[in-house]
């Protein structure tokens, strides 16, 4: 019995062990299935795969990245600026050829009250004191917007530091409004009494007006926008505003015609309702600059005028240690007000000389400037270009060590500075030049005799545009960071104050030219102004290379 225990003792564990054997056979089995439906799954999961796909991670998550990569570049906080100022720029163009028309209309009215009415065929209001009357009262209009709107700068600066860029966008839009409703009723009065409601509710734009939200925009894209990248957008957002004021502009001119000359007022109060109910939903409303330097600007007077502390002369040191100060600041507003001095006045020109020398109504003024402004708003280049790929590593030496494993140590060379000014050198030049191609054309645009002249004079003009946006480019790279919204606050307020100026003067000059029989002549005055814009912005200089700004401390204890 003994001998048969013991011979079934080693039959036990033999069959122990076969077990076992049977059971690590299965489990190899399962694994080997497990891991093949892994693999084959693998497989189908990188057949899109190429030899330039990493092995780790397979570029397999980088479809939703890159869709919503689209997705933020699309719809991110620069493009919503940019439908923005389409969209305001659209709306204050509807009424801007109507108000000429309306003008003409009004003031011819008041000359046939005093004198003996007209009799015969042709259009009665063709006559040169009708002609020098309406070039009169649209300067005074002028004059009286431009005026508000170097008032608002001032009250939308400091809005835009107390609410921020979205409401005080929203506050511009919904005081415009109310500005072109006041004009609704001066359309439906007519004569002089309408002229003067026209002319005395432009205090409106006091709060609200077109100059702030330009300012708010500008603002904005100033702290969404990297350095690198500001001049180009500040030059798509120009080329925007140009045009929806085109589109605006045809839009206004086809209503006046097919509907009556109210018709595009009312729609534009329509419009201004709708653009504040978009500013309050879409306009971004993040700042990059410090809260502390933002809010030390804020208080006092001292940050209601801060705009005007950034056009004076600043210190610098040298590397060697001299200081010395730069009037670059000085000479880049004396030279764009000067710029804007020569060319501000050109549509309004253009449209009083075609209607007073060719005839044309608002359809004919509408396309004119349809065209101008369209060529103007689309030839607006950028300065820079982004490319957005990624790069792939294919190299072991390409990826980073793994969290852990990494050794600190100095570098071997000190990292280079990201460079924030470049391109601001040719934007300067750009600026420049872009006046001369201005003195030139404007030039030739006062040799036109027909009609279709003066289409091609409104196609040459805007080639030289762009210097509005390259100025505010290097206006903003010679301030320091926080000072760059007052930078854009300061340069603006020198195109309004520009603006006032030529509204009148120009105004004047085009009414004495016209009761002579010679409007075209205020043309070359504009030439000549704009040459003189060049020699100034010659005199405008960067810092030199290595110095550094020393009274930015002072400024801010003075703010």
């Amino acid at each position: 019995m003994v001998r048969s225990a013991l011979s079934e003792s080693p039959r036990r564990s033999r069959t122990t062990e076969s077990a076992k054997s049977t059971r690590n056979s299965s489990s190899r089995d399962s694994t080997y299935l497990t891991f093949s439906a892994e693999l084959r799954k693998a497989r189908f999961v990188t057949m899109a795969a190429d030899e330039t796909t990493p092995l780790l991670g397979n570029g397999f998550q980088k479809e939703p990245k890159s869709i919503k990569t689209l997705a933020t570049t699309f719809f991110g906080p620069a493009n919503r600026i940019l439908l923005a100022g389409f969209l305001m720029a659209f709306t204050l163009g509807i009424t801007q050829v109507p108000i000429i028309y309306v003008f003409r209309v009004m003031e011819c009215d008041v000359f046939y009250t005093h004198n003996p009415p007209f009799e015969g065929i042709g259009d009665r209001c063709n006559r040169r004191e009708i002609n020098a009357g309406t070039a009169t009262q649209v300067s005074i209009l002028g004059m009286s917007t431009s005026f508000s709107g170097v008032l608002n700068l001032f009250v939308c600066g400091y809005f835009i530091k107390l609410w921020g860029p979205r409401w005080a966008f929203v506050s511009q839009t919904s005081l415009l409004g109310v500005r072109v409703a006041t004009q609704v009723l001066g359309v439906t009065l007519g004569g002089r009494t309408g002229i003067i409601v026209f002319q005395a509710m432009q205090s409106i734009g006091i709060i609200g007006g077109p100059r702030g939200y330009q300012l708010v925009l500008n603002t904005a894209v100033s702290e969404v926008v990297s350095p690198r990248d500001r001049t180009a957008v500040f030059g798509r957002l120009q080329g925007s505003i140009m045009l929806g004021t085109a589109f605006g502009f045809l839009l206004g001119g086809v209503l006046g015609d097919i509907y009556g000359i109210r018709r595009p007022f009312e729609v534009a109060f329509f419009l201004y309702i709708t653009s504040s109910i978009y500013g309050a939903l879409f306009m971004p409303t993040t700042s990059s600059n410090d809260d502390k330097v933002k809010d030390k600007n804020t208080r006092g007077v001292g940050g209601f005028f801060a705009p005007l502390k950034v056009i004076v002369p600043h210190r610098y040191v040298l590397e060697d240690g001299k200081i010395i100060k730069n009037y670059g600041l000085v000479f880049l507003a004396l030279g764009i007000f000067l710029g804007v001095f020569a060319s501000t006045y050109a549509p309004t020109l253009l449209q009083m000389y075609a209607t007073a020398e060719f005839g044309f109504g608002t359809t004919e003024n509408g396309w004119l400037m349809f065209g101008r402004n369209w060529l103007n708003g689309t030839t607006q280049s950028d300065a820079t270009t982004t490319n957005n790929v990624e790069h792939l590593p294919t190299d072991p030496r390409d990826f980073d060590a793994s969290p852990g494993e990494q050794v600190p140590q100095e570098p071997i060379e000190p990292p280079e500075p990201e460079d924030e000014d470049t391109g601001t050198g040719f934007d300067l030049l750009f600026v420049r030049w872009s006046l001369v191609v201005d003195s030139i054309v404007t030039a030739i645009a006062g040799l036109s005799r027909e009609g279709w002249q003066a289409y091609m004079a409104a196609f040459l003009l805007p080639f030289a545009s762009g210097s509005a946006p390259a100025a505010k480019g290097v206006m903003t790279e010679m301030c320091p960071p926080h000072k760059r919204q007052d930078a854009i606050a300061a340069i603006t307020l020198v195109e309004s104050a520009a603006m006032l100026i030529t509204q009148g003067l120009f105004g004047l000059i085009f009414a004495a030219f016209s009761e002579i029989g010679q409007p075209r002549l205020t043309f070359f005055c504009n030439a000549g102004f704009a040459v003189v814009a060049v020699t100034v912005l010659f005199l405008s200089r960067f810092p030199l290379l290595g110095s550094k700004r020393i009274d930015d401390d002072r400024d801010n204890e003075d703010c």
